[in-house]
C-alpha cells in the first residue's frame, strides 16, 4: 500500500491506525436496502434466503450474508431490494428528504442514493438525477427503472448546465462528489491502485466546482448535503471550508444522527459533519449538511403543453392498468407517464423523463419494460409464476400458461418482474435481452 497514504491515515487516526489496518484485511461489509415502494422487510426476508442484521445508516438498511449472488436473486430482479455498501446510505439519511419535495441528486450514477431519495419521496414531489459521464448513465437508468421510481428525470450534463437550467429550484440537493475513493480500498483494488496525492488534489478542485453549481440549484431555505467515500481532509473538511468561505449564505447544520463520528475542523462548525470509518461499521463516508439562508422561493419552469393521448395508447393503458398515471406526454412516438408534471428545462440533455410507458408502432401500442417495473403501475392482468418458471422467464424462454390472449404483468410472489404477451397457451417473453440470466 502507498506509504504516503499510510502516513496520511496515521496522522488522521492516531491511536486507531493499527485497528484501521487490521480492518483492511477483513472482507468488506455487504449490505442492502429494502425497497419499501414495493415490499416490506418482513416480506423480503420471508421469501429471500438471506442472513441479515439491521444497519444503523438507513431506516431500511441491512447487513446481509448470502450463499448465492445477490444480483441473481429473484427478489432483486423484482426490484424488492437494492445492493448497497451499508455506510453509503448514510448521506440520504442526513439529507432527510420528505414526500412532496423537489430534490436534485447532482452526481447520481449508479443510482444508489437516487433510488433511496425516490423511496423517501414515496414517488411524490419531483426528483432530478444527473450524471456527467455518459457510459455511467446506463446502470443509472436500469437501477431507477428496476426500483420503480415514477417521479424522476434523468440528465446527462455538466453540473454547470444543470445550475443554469434549475436556478434556485430545489428544496434539497445531494452532491455525492466524485472522489479518490479511499473508503473503497477494501472493496476495489482499482481504487487503491489509482491513489496518488495528485489525484487527491485534482478531486478536491473538481469538488469545489461541483459544490458551487450545487448551491446555485438550491432555493433559499433549502438543504445541501455534500458527501464523499474518501477519508482525507483535503476532499472533505477543507473542501467544505473553502465553500463556506466563498458562500456566506450557507451555514453548517448538525446531521442529527447517532452513527459515525464528528468532523475534524471547528471553523464554520465543520465539526458538525459526519465521518464513517471501517471501525464504525461501514467502508467509509464523509457527510456535511448545510442550509442556504434566506426566504424560501418558488421558481417555476415551463411544463409541457397538454396533448391528447393517442387512442392506441389510451386503450391499452385503460385495459391493463388499475389506475392511470396522472400525467402523460408523448415524444417522438414514445409515451411517458409520471406522478409529477412534465417540466421542460432549457439547455440540458434529458435521457428519461419519468416512466417510459411504451411506443406507438404503426397502429398499435407496444409497452415497455419500465411500465411493468414501475411501483406506480398496478395491473388488471398478472401471470404469477413459481420459482422454476420465473427463472426460465428470466432466461428469455416462453412459458406455458393457459390464459386469455393479451398482455400480462409477469409476477413472482405478486411482484412484477416484466411483461409478456399471451397467445392463450404460451407467454411470449418480453423480458429485455440485456437483463436476462446467462
Amino acid at each position: 500500500m502507498n506509504s504516503l497514504y499510510l502516513s496520511q491515515m496515521k496522522d488522521l487516526l492516531k491511536d486507531e491506525f493499527d485497528q484501521y489496518l487490521s480492518m483492511l484485511d477483513q472482507p468488506p461489509q455487504r449490505g442492502i436496502r429494502v425497497n419499501t415502494l414495493k415490499t416490506t422487510a418482513d416480506e423480503l426476508f420471508e421469501i429471500t434466503p438471506l442472513t441479515y442484521k439491521k444497519s444503523p445508516f438507513a431506516d431500511n438498511g441491512w447487513y446481509v450474508k448470502a450463499e448465492s449472488s445477490l444480483g441473481r436473486m429473484l427478489s432483486y430482479k423484482a426490484g424488492l431490494f437494492y445492493i448497497q455498501e451499508p455506510s453509503a446510505s448514510a448521506a440520504v439519511t442526513v439529507l432527510d428528504p420528505k414526500p412532496g419535495m423537489k430534490v436534485l441528486d447532482l452526481c447520481a450514477a449508479p443510482g444508489s442514493k437516487s433510488t433511496q431519495i425516490g423511496e423517501k419521496l414515496q414517488n411524490t414531489g419531483f426528483l432530478c438525477v444527473n450524471e456527467y459521464v455518459r457510459k455511467r448513465t446506463m446502470p443509472l437508468l436500469e437501477n431507477i427503472e428496476q426500483y420503480g421510481l415514477s417521479n424522476t428525470m434523468i440528465l446527462n450534463n455538466d453540473t454547470r448546465d444543470v445550475a443554469k437550467a434549475f436556478p434556485e429550484y430545489f428544496d434539497a440537493v445531494l452532491c455525492d462528489a466524485p472522489c479518490s475513493g479511499e473508503g473503497m480500498f477494501r472493496k476495489e483494488d482499482e481504487a487503491l491502485a489509482n491513489w496518488s496525492e495528485e489525484n487527491v488534489r485534482l478531486c478536491a478542485e473538481r469538488q469545489r466546482e461541483i459544490l458551487n453549481n450545487a448551491e446555485k440549484c438550491l432555493k433559499p431555505g433549502g438543504v445541501l448535503v455534500y458527501s464523499t467515500c474518501t477519508f482525507n481532509i483535503h476532499e472533505n473538511e477543507e473542501t467544505i471550508l473553502h465553500f463556506l468561505n466563498e458562500h456566506d449564505n450557507m451555514v453548517m447544520e448538525d446531521a442529527c444522527v447517532s452513527f459515525g463520528r464528528r468532523g475534524i475542523l471547528n471553523e464554520h462548525h465543520i465539526n458538525l459533519a459526519v465521518r464513517i470509518f471501517p471501525m464504525d461499521g461501514g467502508e467509509g463516508h464523509f457527510i456535511a449538511r448545510m442550509r442556504k439562508l434566506g426566504e424560501a422561493t418558488e421558481k417555476q419552469i415551463k411544463t409541457a403543453a397538454p396533448k391528447p393521448v393517442p387512442a392506441e395508447a389510451a386503450a391499452f393503458l385503460n385495459d391493463i392498468l388499475k389506475k392511470q398515471y396522472p400525467y402523460i406526454t408523448v415524444r417522438n412516438d414514445r409515451v411517458y407517464g409520471g406522478s409529477a408534471p412534465f417540466i421542460e428545462p432549457k439547455g440540458v440533455s434529458i435521457l428519461r423523463n419519468q416512466v417510459y410507458l411504451g411506443d406507438l408502432v404503426k397502429k398499435r401500442f407496444e409497452p415497455s419494460h419500465q411500465l411493468f417495473m414501475s411501483a406506480y403501475s398496478d395491473f388488471n392482468r398478472t401471470a404469477d409464476l413459481d420459482d422454476e418458471a420465473i427463472v426460465r422467464y428470466l432466461h428469455g424462454e416462453q412459458i406455458e400458461y393457459h390464459s386469455e390472449k393479451g398482455w400480462y404483468a409477469v409476477t413472482w410472489h405478486g411482484h412484477p418482474v416484466g411483461g409478456a404477451k399471451s397467445d392463450g397457451i404460451y407467454l411470449k417473453n418480453k423480458y429485455p435481452k440485456q437483463l436476462r440470466f446467462r
